[in-house]
């Protein structure tokens, strides 16, 4: 089996960590690969690490002279939806798309053509896939984005804490994504850490990671000495350890597999009722869901948490269990199986219908 991934995104979000994820596990089961993605991309420099063939080109429309034989083409973001269509016409090589965000698809009549070819779609949760069905009109799959089994250095952690200020700090109140307050709300969490500092004056907010909108959240910061922003981190198990409360404000949001991340390493989640989340967090049974975005009811939730943490422990030991359950391993295996039943369908039937 020889499969070709397809990944121009120009940073390293949880999209393109998860389709790290899914190369890296199949390398252990044994399959070829190939990655096609932008030139001198973060992506790029992971997989070629792995020992996993990697193509850069220069545009996401490019790379269709002698490309990379294959059995099957998988998209991982939109754009590369479009390169796989393009070498299905040229070559007749199925492709296969995972959906990771809850946008809509673009209602041109390429892009219809370009979904309704595809040999098999797959949403990243099932709250994805019921609206990408809905939006193409065909059936998608859900395969669950995986928990990346990241790992905590001790002295990591300990050094991460001691830069905030040392032993007598606390309690971390953490977060990680693309500082992006559309999509992850941040905002709303600085309003609900500057609340909670009324009965935690030693508290510290920790936001990971980098985007468009730092200057203004760091203009809403204040100067305030307790909000760090840490910046792109590649330790990322470490900064999480480093947290004693994980709060995820997303105002929309695929799955949120950082979210999988923090529960594997037992740290209590407090979440976003919007997207995926909430299968994630079960009914309240693996953290704890909020239904709204104001910051008053934010800094509630992160206070009962910090106040009673006895009540969060069998959450926290379901959350483990859970992310677990949903580790790269689990999400390999289903991909591969989708492969195998796809590739193992006469060539006539693997577009079908839709393809009309």
């Amino acid at each position: 089996m020889r499969i070709t991934h397809v990944n121009f995104a120009r940073g390293f979000r949880g999209g393109e960590r998860q389709t790290y994820n899914l190369i890296e596990g199949l390398a252990t089961q044994g399959v070829s690969q190939v990655l096609i993605c932008r030139n001198k991309s973060e992506l790029a420099r992971r997989v070629a690490a792995l020992g996993v063939a990697v193509r850069e080109v220069a545009h996401p429309l490019l790379g269709h002279v002698s490309p990379p034989v294959s059995d099957l083409i998988h998209v991982h973001e939109a754009r590369g939806a479009y390169w796989a269509f393009l070498e299905h016409k040229l070559r007749g090589t199925p492709y296969v798309i995972t959906r990771r965000i809850p946008n809509p698809v673009s209602t041109s009549s390429t892009t219809a053509k370009v979904y309704a070819q595809a040999a098999q779609l797959f949403g990243v949760s099932q709250d994805v896939s019921r609206l990408l069905s809905r939006q193409v009109g065909r059936d998608v799959t859900t395969i669950l984005s995986s928990s990346t089994g990241m790992q905590a250095d001790p002295k990591l952690v300990q050094g991460i804490r001691s830069s905030l200020g040392g032993p007598g700090v606390g309690p971390v109140i953490g977060h990680v994504g693309a500082l992006h307050d559309h999509h992850k709300g941040q905002s709303v969490l600085i309003d609900a850490f500057k609340r909670l500092l009324n009965d935690y004056p030693q508290a510290r907010l920790l936001l990971v990671g980098e985007g468009v909108d730092r200057a203004e959240f760091e203009r809403q910061a204040g100067g305030d000495g307790r909000i760090h922003f840490a910046g792109f981190q590649e330790q990322v198990g470490s900064w999480i350890a480093a947290m004693d409360l994980f709060c995820f404000p997303s105002r929309e949001e695929g799955l949120g597999s950082t979210v999988l991340d923090a529960m594997s390493l037992s740290v209590p989640v407090i979440a976003a009722a919007v997207g995926g989340l909430p299968e994630l967090m079960g009914r309240d049974e693996r953290g704890r869901l909020i239904a709204n975005h104001d910051p008053a009811s934010w800094a509630d939730a992160m206070r009962d948490a910090l106040q009673h943490p006895q009540a969060y422990a069998p959450r926290i030991a379901a959350a483990r269990e859970f992310a677990a359950g949903n580790g790269v391993l689990a999400m390999t295996r289903s991909y591969l199986a989708a492969y195998q039943r796809l590739l193992a369908k006469p060539m006539a039937a693997r577009v079908g219908q839709f393809a009309k």
